[in-house]
């Protein structure tokens, strides 16, 4: 089904587009003027990037959004529910209630709410980005809206079921006012769902050693991070957070993402294939302009480090893992005594502080590539990879410098 691009401002004056389906019948000048301000894509050292800033400036986005970052985002989708045994969330809904109200925030390709619609046809969705960069036939109860989530949301109070928002690291300006508006906008006894990963790598046995290349890596990405205005610090937060805003209920729950076929258990084995996939895919998008603009590195640097960085993810004698954090919390069928609409003021919860030609990621010939590295490494214990709320592995890591 074709989608129509329909756009105006709202009360603040931040451009909302809305991509519908079915299309409405009308296109108007003015929409097709808001529309060019969110595909006049900025292009750097080969990726292409986000156009739209918002109301807030936040717009400026560190990650492309080019074909083969959405190429990516399909494998990240899959791992994601891999580690939840296919699930989409974990948050205790009524999957036969009618007419669910969904809103995926970061929706980045649109995956999530198509499987979604998919999966629940009952349910409307929402998927929320900064480009138009969702296919334009998808299911009839699912549309697009390209906003930027840091700056005043159009929806109504006590509107939707169920908010989700996944991998948003890195993107939000003000995670207070975020779970504000996350609260205002959920009916009474509606859900917020978080899913984030520890943007570090762990490492439970030694055989990632403290001066390895994606220990350095991190770190500075995380500086570079601080200075952009955002964080990664995000992960294992979000509870506290949750409980902060006035959300009940609020439950967390932790899992093990393996990096590479090393673990011996075969789901573990191939999530962590697809993982390895997932990663060898992202990094050079993820780190190109976050380092080059905020760190000062210049892209030849990156490509050494990024290759370095790769060799080591490769290397199944490396037994490294993620921790995914997944935080799921109610709003009360009585609302808190405090007032929770959305405001620009008040506390902010803040964490402390190369030419990519795209195309697909090929995950087959990672798997036989890590197969036949496998034939002369042995494989390891895989530990408690489906899930964990123990302590975090070995943490010790070069330390980067603050340029």
């Amino acid at each position: 089904m074709q989608g129509q691009l329909t756009g105006w401002r709202n009360s603040v004056g931040h451009v909302l587009i809305v991509i519908s389906f079915p299309a409405p019948a009308f296109s108007t000048s003015t929409a097709a003027s808001l529309a060019s301000q969110i595909t006049d894509y900025r292009y750097e050292n080969g990726r292409r990037y986000h156009a739209y800033h918002g109301h807030s400036g936040s717009g400026s986005y560190w990650a492309p959004n080019d074909e083969a970052q959405q190429n990516q985002e399909e494998i990240f989708h899959l791992v994601y529910t891999l580690r939840l045994n296919g699930e989409l969330f974990l948050a205790p809904l009524d999957k036969e209630a009618p007419r669910l109200k969904v809103l995926d925030l970061g929706t980045g390709n649109g995956i999530w709410p198509m499987d979604m619609a998919h999966q629940y046809p009952q349910c409307e969705i929402i998927g929320n980005d900064l480009s138009p960069i969702q296919p334009t036939y998808v299911p009839p109860n699912v549309q697009f809206e390209i906003d930027d989530f840091n700056d005043e949301w159009v929806h109504p109070q006590d509107h939707f079921d169920f908010i989700h928002g996944r991998a948003l690291y890195g993107s939000v300006t003000n995670w207070d006012q975020l779970l504000r508006k996350v609260f205002h906008t959920l009916k009474p006894g509606g859900w917020w769902e978080s899913v984030e990963t520890v943007v570090e790598f762990q490492c439970d046995d030694g055989s990632l050693p403290d001066d390895a290349a994606v220990r350095y890596w991190v770190g500075i990405m995380r500086i570079a991070c601080e200075r952009a205005g955002t964080s990664f610090d995000v992960a294992g937060r979000v509870k506290d957070w949750c409980e902060a805003a006035g959300f009940e209920e609020v439950t967390q729950k932790v899992f093990k993402l393996p990096i590479g076929p090393w673990p011996k258990d075969k789901y573990e084995k191939a999530l962590g294939s697809y993982n390895l996939a997932n990663m060898l895919s992202a990094c050079d998008g993820f780190s190109l302009h976050l380092l080059t603009k905020y760190y000062g590195m210049s892209v030849e640097d990156l490509e050494s480090l990024m290759d370095r960085v790769k060799t080591e993810m490769k290397t199944k004698k490396i037994h490294s893992y993620f921790r995914m954090y997944v935080c799921y919390a109610r709003k009360p069928e009585a609302g808190p005594s405090r007032d929770s609409r959305p405001s620009s003021r008040g506390s902010t919860i803040r964490p402390p502080a190369y030419d990519h030609s795209g195309g697909e990621t090929d995950c087959a010939s990672i798997l036989e590539e890590q197969e036949e590295q496998g034939d002369d490494e042995d494989d390891s214990d895989d530990g408690e990879q489906r899930g964990s709320s123990g302590r975090h592995g070995q943490a010790g890591r070069q330390r980067p410098r603050a340029n």
